[in-house]
Order: structure tokens, then C-alpha cells, then sequence
């Protein structure tokens, strides 16, 4: 295998590893989003137990953590060249998806209070940086 191979299986490899880990902390943290969006939709966020709305927001926090890590290993990554502006969308939208899910973070509260129109906002936010997210895997391939 020559240079431009090893790079560029170095760099699918690196890749998989960055989406695969995404996919496992979106799967850990999505039922614990769910128990969240569905006590505000029925105005019940209150009546949930204290130490367990602020175990959730500690494992966003966890979670939004290990994007951020994850973000850092993504834009460190050379990109063969014939990809590297797809990549940089790609880390861009990262970025993107990162800073949406802290925002997130942020709208909650400790006393069990949520800036409701900012939560709505960055779960928007989210939702476009995974679909950037998405286009730019779909052109690499």
C-alpha cells in the first residue's frame, strides 16, 4: 500500500471510529431527551425528582463532552484531498452539532426550570447540523 492509501484508510478508519462513538452516545442519551421533551410537552418537568433531572442534565453534559473530544480528533484528521472540503463541512457541522447540544445543556436549569424557547431552538439546531452532517457523508461516498 502506498502513502495515499494508508492515508486514506487511516482516514475512513478514523471516521468510522468518530460516527460509531456519536451513534453509541446518541443512543445512551436520546430516552433520557425523550423523558425530557415529554415532562415539558405536559408541563410535568417539575414533578420530576430533583436528583434525577440533574443526573440527566450531567449525562448531556457527559455527553456534549465526549462530542466535543470527538470533534477535536475529526478536525485534526488529514482528509485525502480529493475530499477535503467535504471534510471541513463535515467538521464544521460537528462544530455545529456540538455547540446546538450545549445550548441545549444551558437552557436547563438546576431548579428543574427550561428556557423552553431556547431548548426548542438548539433541538432545531441539532436537527440541521445532522442533516449538513449527513449530505457531507453522503458526497464522500
Amino acid at each position: 500500500m502506498n502513502k495515499m492509501q494508508q492515508r486514506a484508510l487511516h482516514y475512513a478508519n478514523t471516521l468510522n471510529d468518530v460516527l460509531q462513538k456519536t451513534q453509541e452516545i446518541q443512543e445512551d442519551l436520546n430516552p433520557k431527551f425523550q423523558e425530557i421533551k415529554t415532562a415539558l410537552d405536559n408541563d410535568q418537568l417539575v414533578e420530576m425528582a430533583s436528583s434525577h433531572y440533574l443526573q440527566i442534565q450531567g449525562d448531556f453534559q457527559h455527553g456534549t463532552d465526549e462530542y466535543a473530544k470527538l470533534t477535536q480528533k475529526l478536525a485534526a484528521l488529514k482528509a485525502p484531498a480529493k475530499i477535503m472540503g467535504v471534510h471541513l463541512n463535515l467538521v464544521h457541522s460537528y462544530q455545529a452539532y456540538v455547540q446546538a447540544c450545549q445550548q441545549m445543556i444551558d437552557s436547563m436549569k438546576d431548579d428543574r426550570t427550561v428556557d423552553q424557547e431556547a431548548f426548542k431552538a438548539s433541538e432545531l439546531a441539532q436537527d440541521q447540523a445532522t442533516d449538513e452532517m449527513t449530505k457531507c457523508l453522503q458526497r464522500m461516498n
